[in-house]
């Protein structure tokens, strides 16, 4: 009886736990860097936004998903959840609820920003286990459902940004605030730009070449400014292909590929170019790296290009294809070949 009372009681505490850990996390770091207030300011800030956003993500999204949709709950979520921290971090730090509403606006623009990141980094990630969790049942109960639950595993799979990366950005955003301003908003805006598209191809199953594309420069973009001059980066699409029929979450794993095992582990960096063609009814997608070879993918590499394996299986078939090889150069290329829709 215990056992069952903790089993449904830990995906609650699970979710307080990292959100109190994000906010010390953040708070550390804003100290160190002496960008506002004290540490204790700052923790107490960071902790009321944080669990306020948990908490009425939480109570308020189910509800506003069913009415709305996601993207309109975590809104509503995020405008109520920033708002009521702010207001609380203002009482316990100084008595007043309009606090940082009516000073130290230096404070408040940072919490706020890395509030709003939180929000979407822990209810995106509770979104997918719960994709998951639907997809092994389904898998479970009735296995021609298979394709179908694969393609909603997709849809979601394409919202999911790597922590660890999440967190690179951020530190690397917070890092240029001072030195580099201008590299700093550059760097925001790209980050934006990511989470925008992402968001918006949860929307629809199928989206276009030009949509991943977009998703892929971003992604490359905040890469290059943690990276410099070792990455550098070409794209070589017709504009008419722009507009093809693309699955998502096909590109993104094999540009991230090229960066992660290819380009980084090399000491002199290297090139990822993109290219697409079609021909004899098939769109040929190759990304080409001047990395550190095949030797150079670990299992985490492995895993992703079997991921993109499986979901070519499932929305093709036998008709779509990887191919997986190392270059005269040195480096890899993955090439997709996908058949083109009517």
């Amino acid at each position: 009886m215990t056992s069952g009372w903790i089993a449904r009681a830990w995906p609650v505490l699970r979710g307080v736990l990292l959100t109190v850990a994000f906010c010390i996390a953040v708070a550390a770091m804003l100290a160190v860097l002496g960008l506002a207030s004290g540490f204790g300011t700052l923790l107490v800030i960071s902790l009321c936004i944080g669990l306020s956003l948990h908490t009425l993500s939480e109570l308020l999204v189910p509800r506003f998903a069913r009415i709305g949709g996601w993207i309109v709950g975590s809104a509503v979520v995020a405008v109520s959840g920033i708002g009521l921290g702010v207001a609380l971090a203002g009482v316990f730090v100084d008595g007043n609820p309009l606090l940082f509403f009516s000073r130290d606006y230096q404070t408040l623009i940072i919490s706020v920003f890395f509030g709003a990141l939180g929000l979407f980094l822990f209810t995106t990630r509770e979104n997918l286990l719960e994709a998951r969790a639907e997809l092994a049942e389904a898998r479970a109960a009735n296995e021609l459902a298979v394709r179908r639950t694969l393609e909603t595993e997709l849809r979601l799979l394409q919202a999911q940004i790597e922590p660890h990366f999440l967190f690179n950005t951020l530190g690397n955003v917070v890092s240029l605030v001072r030195s580099d301003p201008a590299r700093a908003e550059a760097t925001l805006l790209n980050l934006a730009r990511l989470l925008r598209t992402s968001l918006q191809r949860t929307r629809s199953a199928v989206g276009t070449l030009g949509d991943e594309l977009e998703l892929v420069a971003a992604y490359l973009e905040i890469q290059q400014v943690r990276m410099g001059e070792r990455l550098g980066w070409t794209v070589d699409v017709p504009p008419g292909l722009y507009t093809l029929a693309f699955p998502p979450m096909l590109l993104q794993p094999l540009v991230e590929n090229a960066v992660l095992h290819g380009v980084e582990p090399k000491i002199e960096g290297g090139t990822v170019s993109i290219s697409a063609r079609c021909a004899a009814g098939m769109l040929r997608v190759d990304v080409t790296d001047t990395g550190a070879g095949l030797d150079a993918i670990g299992s985490s590499g492995g895993i992703g290009l079997a991921n993109v394996r499986e979901r070519l299986e499932a929305l093709y078939g036998r008709s779509a294809d990887l191919d997986v090889a190392g270059t005269p150069s040195g480096g890899v290329s993955a090439t997709l070949r996908l058949p083109l829709s009517d």
